[in-house]
């Protein structure tokens, strides 16, 4: 992600923004504003796609954080909590293994979640209140 931003800077220093002056307190009100643009329905879409293949919920936050997501760093229950409300919901089977891990994976219902919130999404009119009371 930060690569992208410096191209975007790149980009802009070449065009009329560069004119534009940005103190630091706009530049920390824009961030921050980046980082809270960052909602849950992101991370439950992320998640989900991510469950194709089966993971562990310390495998699953890494691979989030690769994936530029930070929202939950302070508080890795969020990634947790959806892990469980979706395998209560039925979205997801689990199996814990010899060394008492618990893995998860996406099953038939869960796939068709994915679909749906991924057709969703790229309307803008993702919900994932919306997409589970269906």
């Amino acid at each position: 992600m930060d690569e992208r931003l410096k191209c975007l800077k790149k980009s802009m220093d070449k065009t009329s923004f560069s004119k534009l002056n940005f103190t630091e307190r706009h530049r920390k009100a824009i961030q921050e504003r980046m980082f809270n643009a960052e909602n849950e329905e992101a991370i439950f879409l992320a998640a989900l796609q991510l469950l194709v293949q089966e993971k562990t919920g310390y495998e699953l936050v890494k691979l989030l954080r690769g994936r530029g997501m930070r929202k939950f760093e302070e508080n890795e229950g969020i990634v947790y909590t959806l892990l469980h409300q979706l395998e209560q919901d039925g979205y997801l089977q689990s199996s814990w293994n010899d060394s008492n891990v618990k893995y998860y994976r996406l099953n038939n219902k869960g796939t068709k979640l994915l679909r749906k919130s991924e057709k969703q999404s790229t309307t803008k009119t993702f919900s994932f209140k919306k997409l589970v009371e269906e």
